[in-house]
């Protein structure tokens, strides 16, 4: 979900301390104060800046000093936290890397390469072994072995991926009281080939309902591309332009906005556009189509989720009563484990503290649920073993703080405490998916794509210019797509083409070594 951009939130405002900032000659090694009140020598210090979802609460101190009542015990690092909202998050980041001031841990939230190329992330190799080791063994036996490969390039090790479930199937997201006032139950749902039916079952119903949407029109996270990609066992080969992708296992790197697969999809949509299933606006709405739903307007959206119960928390946000039906299985390509990865910043004067406490946000229990739900009482009640829920009279909105929206994004999901009423079997059940799904056999490319910047951002333009409205059946595929295709190779789409095949050649070649 956190690639649903109309979900991100604006940032509450948090002022940095002039005493961390590394251009100012602060000291990163200092004693600091215990969870018990002594005093310990030789602890350094490290910024830890973590993207949340939910409310930003205007003081965090109180979460911090419980991060640090155990960090600097078991560790002997001391933690400044620095919440941001994602829409923000990105450009706080950057800033912090480029003025100098300290930033020694962050989040890619997509723009993996992007750090890689500008060299703005430490190498992670060589320390790993003597102070991730934990880290390792825990990321090996929830996903299987050779996940850093999705982090890896020019044979360094440059993040650390999430550990939750990253195998994210098509499902259709529905209102589970429209569809049986309609006349059907979810039993009727089994492919994409039998929503059409249902949508006009619901339409005729409820003429004021859409009955469909995308979640949102972005050109990388569209619905027609996340189930294309599964039906057709799509690679994008590590960026999300559509340019340069391989489809199946030959080997072959093409246009995807050439290939049947596309042209079938897009043609699929437009049928659905013109039968009134969708917003006549729908390539340019504002509103995420979730909203719409929660209104009582919409009916459903696709999306990808892991597990069988994020309709839970769907319904939870939405407060409609919504279920969720598999429609499309997931393919593993390299950049859906790399999309939310760790990384340790090049400028970093403490890459083995940031890399301790990189360990221990995948390893610890304690860690990991204050960094997400805050203090135990306060801003959450244990139910069980595996279960939180909020303190009486209190909501995600008005305790006083909660990041729960974040545990997609944070370190390992099976230390994660659940929201009341979410079965542990599911947490279970994504982990053993991680392993089970089926891999692109080119999973650990990474396209490097520092030779056709200039072709890259023109082919960006074109695609922001023309996919929304093919994905969403805005436009009669017959034409548009020659026309896209055209206007992508005027913009240096086979140069892509060209430097892909090419890394993708070198690639396979050494995988044969």
């Amino acid at each position: 979900m956190i690639k649903n951009k109309k979900l991100w939130g604006s940032m509450l405002s948090l002022v940095l301390c002039g005493s961390l900032l590394a251009g100012c000659g602060s000291d990163t090694s200092s004693s600091a104060t215990t969870g018990d009140g002594s005093t310990q020598a030789n602890v350094e210090k490290i910024v830890f800046a973590m993207p949340s979802f939910n409310r930003i609460p205007d003081d965090v101190s109180k979460v911090k000093d419980a991060i640090n009542a155990i960090t600097i015990p078991k560790i002997g690092v001391e933690v400044d936290f620095n919440l941001y909202g994602p829409a923000d998050y990105a450009q706080k980041v950057n800033l912090a890397l480029q003025s100098g001031e300290q930033m020694d841990i962050f989040t890619t939230l997509g723009q993996f390469t992007n750090y890689v190329s500008k060299n703005q992330v430490y190498p992670l190799e060589e320390l790993l072994p003597e102070y991730g080791k934990e880290l390792t063994q825990i990321l090996e036996k929830d996903f299987g072995p050779n996940l850093l490969k999705s982090t890896t390039m020019n044979g360094h090790v440059y993040g650390i991926p999430v550990n939750k479930g990253m195998s994210l199937p098509t499902n259709i997201v529905y209102n589970a009281d429209m569809l049986k006032e309609a006349g059907y139950s979810a039993d009727d749902i089994q492919s994409l080939d039998d929503l059409p039916a249902i949508f006009e079952a619901v339409k005729t119903k409820n003429p004021e309902v859409i009955p469909f949407g995308p979640i949102n029109v972005n050109p990388s996270d569209t619905n027609l591309m996340l189930s294309l990609k599964g039906m057709y066992k799509v690679d994008f080969l590590s960026d999300t332009t559509g340019i340069g992708v391989v489809v199946g296992d030959d080997g072959k790197v093409r246009n995807f906005y050439e290939t049947n697969e596309f042209k079938n999809g897009a043609n699929r949509m437009r049928e659905w556009f013109n039968k009134g299933f969708l917003e006549k606006d729908a390539a340019t709405a504002s509103i995420a189509f979730s909203d719409t739903v929660a209104s009582g307007r919409g009916f459903s959206f696709l999306g990808g989720y892991s597990g069988m119960e994020a309709a839970k928390a769907l319904s939870a946000q939405t407060g409609k009563n919504l279920e969720m039906k598999r429609l499309v299985p997931y393919y593993f390509d390299t950049s859906a484990v790399n999309l939310v990865s760790w990384m340790v910043s090049s400028t970093t004067e403490v890459p083995e503290a940031s890399v301790k406490f990189l360990n221990l946000l995948y390893t610890d229990q304690e860690l990991i649920n204050t960094i997400l739900y805050g203090i135990e009482g306060e801003d959450y009640v244990k139910v069980d073993e595996h279960h939180v829920k909020f303190p009486d009279g209190l909501d995600a909105s008005t305790v006083p703080y909660t990041a729960m929206l974040s545990t997609g994004i944070v370190g390992s999901e099976s230390l994660q405490y659940q929201l009341e009423g979410v079965n542990w079997s599911d947490v279970e059940l994504k982990l053993k998916e991680n392993k089970d799904t089926e891999r692109s056999p080119y999973f650990g490319f990474i396209f490097d794509p520092s030779e056709v910047k200039t072709q890259m951002s023109a082919v960006t333009n074109v695609v922001n210019q023309y996919l929304p409205a093919l994905v969403t059946g805005v436009l009669d595929p017959d034409p548009m797509i020659f026309k896209f295709v055209q206007a992508l190779n005027d913009a240096g789409a086979e140069d892509i083409i060209a430097s892909k095949q090419k890394q993708l050649d070198q690639w396979m070649a050494e995988q044969q070594k």
